[in-house]
């Protein structure tokens, strides 16, 4: 009997132990089919992957033996060594390496805005080696897409672009591109968020249209430009940003806001937008405003009308919350932001508008939203910075008192008038020539108005949580 026994335990220990090795077995190779999958899929994206290097204009650049000493002499009005020399100038071609794809076969390349801005060299790289010199077609600041096209004789093969309003957290997520010029590099990961707004660094870059994926997929310098896809090859964004000192934290384009904006931009070379003309914060921060009497937290609350613009044409007030454009809902600021960019200027619009307490419609005539173009074109050529709009987000991530009006300096160039007026990165401009500044538009307008070539433009400005402070921009003469 007991022989039987062992007999019987020893035959369901082996049993045991033979399905246990049959399910190792069977999740080793379902490992392995994942592996083959993914490895495949990289072999099948990789050809319509190209990397970019870029070279820009020559530029002056100051050299000083001092180097970041230079300042503490400067700030502290401490008499400079009399051994120290005169700046020496050199010219310098910055050079850069971004990633892009094939859009089409007729040889257009999508990437971003920021890889080829201010370019004058564009060289395109195959991952079979080929180079081609390629021009810009069209670029548009405000989503960071931009269209280069090469002349190739091979046939090049484009990505199919996939539907990223689909797209679900948790799914997986392919980067490729050439993360510090290192071509061809591929990193798995996974939809980490969607709709991601408000991001300052990106905003004070002139990035407005924001509504970004985030992905743990590893991403970082050089990777800007190139796909983000899903395990169906398809493309679902473009890879833009990062956020530095942190890990797997990277940010890409929804590939249908390139859908919308690609084909203009190889039409026309740059993007159209219907502006209001309003400033506006999101509805549900004021929700506990009983004067205002919301039924609910939904549109967005105009905070100022700017003047001469549709929305004072229209009669727009403040306090009016804009709750449905043309019968469509908004939720918040950015969606009428959007709403109203994606109709052409000229587009009669009606806007349902809570005011009073009761619901009324106003018809609005639509103009051309030119803020970005004048904003590069007077800044780099008059003062040598760039500003960007206040928005509630920013002012939020700045820790800056919400009824602050003005602009914020985005960047500003080495050895430029606003970098000689000791302005920064995150200044914000109340006042210039002593006249209050509420908008980018009338910063620009009252630039032309007060900078006069070789003399001093007063302006004020706002650093961190400090008091209100002034400087003296020198204009140049020429």
């Amino acid at each position: 009997m007991k022989t039987k026994t062992l007999m019987l335990a020893l035959a369901v220990m082996a049993a045991t132990f033979s399905t246990a090795y049959a399910q190792q077995g069977q999740g080793v190779e379902l490992l392995r089919q994942i592996q083959d999958n993914f490895v495949q899929l990289h072999e099948r994206l990789r050809p319509a992957v190209v990397n970019i290097d870029v070279q820009g204009k020559a530029e002056a650049e100051a050299m000083t033996p001092f180097g970041p000493m230079e300042d503490f002499f400067r700030f502290f009005n401490v008499p400079e060594p009399q051994e120290r020399q005169r700046p020496r100038q050199q010219m310098q071609r910055p050079r850069g390496t971004g990633s892009g794809f094939i859009y089409d076969a007729q040889g257009y390349i999508i990437t971003n805005n920021h890889v080829v801005e201010d370019a004058e060299d564009i060289t395109v790289r195959l991952y079979n080696g080929h180079e081609f010199e390629a021009q810009i077609i069209g670029t548009d600041p405000e989503t960071d897409l931009a269209v280069i096209k090469i002349e190739a004789s091979e046939h090049l093969t484009p990505l199919p672009l996939g539907d990223s309003d689909r797209v679900k957290v948790g799914e997986f997520a392919i980067a490729i591109g050439s993360p510090r010029g290192f071509e061809g590099s591929v990193s798995f990961g996974h939809i980490s968020a969607l709709g991601r707004e408000g991001l300052v660094g990106l905003a004070m870059q002139g990035l407005t249209f924001q509504n970004l994926i985030q992905t743990d997929a590893a991403i970082n310098l050089g990777n800007s430009g190139g796909p983000l896809c899903n395990i169906d090859g398809e493309v679902v964004g473009i890879n833009t940003a990062i956020v530095y000192g942190a890990n797997s934290i990277g940010f890409a384009i929804p590939i249908n806001t390139a859908k919308q904006t690609v084909p203009v931009l190889i039409s026309q070379g740059k993007v159209t937008r219907g502006y209001l003309g309003v400033s506006i914060d999101d509805a549900n921060t004021y929700k506990d405003v009983d004067s205002l009497g919301l039924p609910d937290d939904r549109g967005a609350v105009v905070r100022q009308v700017q003047p001469d613009t549709p929305a004072d044409k229209a009669g727009l007030k403040t306090y009016d919350v804009i709750r449905k454009v043309n019968g469509e809902e908004i939720s918040n600021a950015s969606e009428l932001v959007r709403k109203i960019s994606a109709f052409s200027p000229g587009t009669t619009v009606t806007l349902e508008i809570w005011r009073d307490r009761q619901q009324i419609s106003v018809d609005v005539n639509l103009t051309e939203r030119t803020v970005v173009a004048d904003r590069k074109a007077v800044e780099k050529s008059v003062l040598g910075m760039k500003v960007t709009e206040i928005t509630p987000e920013i002012l939020q991530r700045l820790e800056m008192k919400s009824a602050i009006k003005g602009v914020i300096v985005s960047a500003v160039e080495p050895g430029s008038p606003a970098q000689e007026a000791r302005l920064m990165e995150g200044d914000i401009i109340i006042e210039v020539g002593q006249e209050a500044v509420s908008s980018a538009s009338e910063f620009f307008k009252l630039v032309d108005k007060h900078a006069e070539p070789g003399k001093g433009l007063l302006v004020r400005f706002v650093r961190g949580d400090r008091d209100p402070d002034i400087t003296i921009i020198r204009v140049p003469k020429h």
